[in-house]
C-alpha cells in the first residue's frame, strides 16, 4: 500500500488530517497498488478513502474535490510501490562510469515503464511480462519513451546485457497495435551501432509512424571512471559528420513521404562536426529536447525574438560571469555578442572543463561545484555569478556532487544567480531583468539510460 512521507501545507491531505506513515489501502473501493492505480481513481470528483493510520487505525473518508485536485502528499516511493530496477548490463550505462561514492539516486538504475509515462524517463522495456504490455494498451499510457539502440535482435542483446533485449521490435508493434505513442533513441557506439546498423535501426522503426512519433540519435557518454568496462570510444567529429548526413539524408526521405523528420541527431552531433543545427521545422514540434535534441536551435531561434528587447545601456554598472560547460560554449558566445554594446555591462564567460568526470565530458548539466569553485576563485572579476538551472537538482539547490549553491557562493566570495538554461534566462539575467522571467523550471534529467544525460542544453 502507498505509504505517505509527506503532507504538502493547503492541501486536500492536510483538511483530511492525514499524516505521515498513513497509508491508503483503497480509493473508491479500488486497492492501490502503484501510481497509475493512484492516478487513475484520484480524478474522481467523490472519493471514499479507505486509509490505515500509522497507529494502526482504520478510517473511511468520503470526501468532495475538483476534478484535477489530489491528495497533495509524497509517497515514500515515487512508483508508491518500488521502483523498477533496471537488470540490463548496458556496455555504454552512465551508471557504472560514476563514482561510487555519489548520492544514492544518482547510483540507482531504473527501467521502469510507469516513470517513462509520468516523467519521460527512457525505459528499455527488457523487464515488461506481457501483463504489463496489456496494462499500458489498456489504460493508453501514452507517449513512452524507449530506448531501442539498434533492431538487430543479437546486438540488441549484446549492447543492453539482457537475454530479452532482441524482442524490442515485437514489442513496439504491440505497443503500436494498441495506439500508444513512443519516442525512442539510439545511444550511438562507434563500431557497434552506427553505419549499416544505423540504417537498418531506422529503417526497421519508420513503418511504426506515426505511433514511433521521433527517433533521436545521441552519441555515447564516457568518463574517466570507465574501468573493468567492455571496450568503447567517443565518437570523433569525422564521425559525427558521417552521422549528421545519414540522419539527414532520412530526414529527406520521411518529409517527402510522411511530412516529417522522424529521425534526428543530437545537437552534440553538430558540436562536435562543427555544423549549423537544422532549422525548426526539421525538430518535429521538439519532441526530445530533454534528450538534447533541438535546443540549441531554440536557443538560436529565442534569441532572435528577444534581441529587440535589449537596451542600449543600464542605468547601473553590472559585471556578471556566466558560467557553461563546453559543448555549448559556442552558442552561449553568440547570445553573449548581443550584449557586447549594452553600455555599463560587462558579462564574462567561463567554460568549465569538466575534471571531475573527465574531459570527454563536455556538457553543462554535469558540472559539478567543486569544478566551478577550482576553475574560477581565482580568475572571476564579476560581481555576480550565473548559473543555469540544469546543474542542479530538482528539488534542491544541490549540484551533481552533493555542493549548494550556497557554499558555491561562499567559496567564490560573491552571489550565485540560478537561472532558466534558455536565451532568456542568459539575457535577461545579464541586463538584471529577472524578475520579467517566468518561474525557474525543476526537473532533474534521466540517469540510467541517457547516452549524454541532457546533452548539449543550457546554457
Amino acid at each position: 500500500m502507498p505509504k505517505i512521507q509527506a503532507v504538502r501545507p493547503g492541501s486536500l491531505a492536510e483538511e483530511l488530517e492525514l499524516e505521515p506513515g498513513d497509508e491508503i489501502k483503497s480509493i473508491n473501493g479500488q486497492p492501490i497498488k502503484d501510481i497509475i492505480d493512484y492516478q487513475f481513481a484520484i480524478t474522481d470528483e467523490a472519493i471514499e478513502l479507505e486509509v490505515i493510520k500509522s497507529n494502526g487505525e482504520e478510517w473511511l473518508i468520503d470526501v468532495e474535490k475538483g476534478y484535477d485536485e489530489t491528495l497533495g502528499v509524497d509517497w515514500e516511493h515515487p512508483t508508491v510501490d518500488r521502483i523498477k530496477l533496471c537488470h540490463n548490463k548496458c556496455v555504454f550505462c552512465f551508471v557504472d562510469q560514476i563514482p561510487g561514492n555519489m548520492r544514492q539516486t544518482l547510483n540507482m538504475r531504473d527501467d521502469d515503464y510507469r516513470l517513462s509515462f509520468l516523467h519521460g524517463n527512457f525505459v528499455t522495456l527488457t523487464n515488461l511480462k506481457q501483463a504489463d504490455l496489456e496494462r499500458i494498451a489498456r489504460l493508453k499510457m501514452s507517449p513512452l519513451n524507449i530506448s531501442v539502440h539498434t533492431t538487430n535482435p543479437e546486438l540488441r542483446n549484446f549492447m543492453v546485457g539482457h537475454k530479452k533485449a532482441g524482442e524490442i521490435l515485437n514489442q513496439i508493434a504491440y505497443l503500436a497495435e494498441h495506439e500508444i505513442e513512443m519516442n525512442t533513441q539510439i545511444v550511438l557506439c562507434p563500431g557497434m551501432n552506427d553505419g549499416e546498423e544505423l540504417d537498418r535501426t531506422i529503417r526497421e522503426l519508420a513503418p511504426y509512424w506515426p505511433q514511433v512519433r521521433t527517433l533521436s540519435v545521441v552519441p555515447v557518454g564516457l568518463t574517466k571512471h570507465r574501468r573493468g568496462l567492455a571496450e568503447i570510444r567517443s565518437v570523433t567529429p569525422e564521425e559525427a559528420d558521417r552521422v549528421i548526413s545519414q540522419v539527414e539524408a532520412w530526414q529527406e526521405k520521411f518529409l517527402q513521404e510522411k511530412g516529417a523528420a522522424f529521425v534526428h541527431a543530437a545537437d552534440e552531433f553538430y558540436v562536435m562536426a562543427g555544423r549549423e543545427v537544422p532549422p525548426a521545422e526539421r525538430y518535429d514540434e521538439f519532441a526530445q529536447t530533454e534528450n538534447g535534441v533541438g535546443l540549441i536551435r531554440n536557443f538560436l531561434d529565442e534569441l532572435e525574438e528577444i534581441k529587440e528587447q535589449i537596451p542600449s545601456s543600464l542605468k547601473e554598472r553590472r559585471h556578471v560571469a556566466v558560467v557553461t560547460g563546453m559543448s555549448p560554449a559556442d552558442t552561449i558566445r553568440r547570445g553573449i555578442r548581443l550584449l557586447e554594446n549594452v553600455g555599463n555591462l560587462r558579462v564574462d564567460l567561463h567554460v568549465i572543463r569538466n575534471d571531475f568526470y573527465g574531459h570527454m565530458v563536455t556538457v553543462t548539466g554535469l558540472i559539478t561545484g567543486f569544478d566551478i569553485v577550482a576553475q574560477l576563485k581565482d580568475t572571476c572579476t564579476a560581481d555576480l555569478v550565473m548559473i543555469p538551472d540544469i546543474m542542479l537538482k530538482d528539488d534542491a539547490d544541490i549540484f551533481l556532487d552533493d555542493y549548494t549553491v550556497d557554499r558555491l557562493s561562499a567559496e567564490l566570495g560573491k552571489p550565485v544567480l540560478v537561472l532558466p538554461a534558455n536565451a532568456t534566462g542568459l539575457i535577461k539575467g545579464a541586463l538584471g531583468m529577472t524578475d520579467k522571467l517566468p518561474p525557474r523550471r525543476r526537473y532533474e534529467a534521466t540517469l540510467a539510460h541517457s547516452g549524454m544525460l541532457g546533452c548539449a542544453g543550457g546554457f
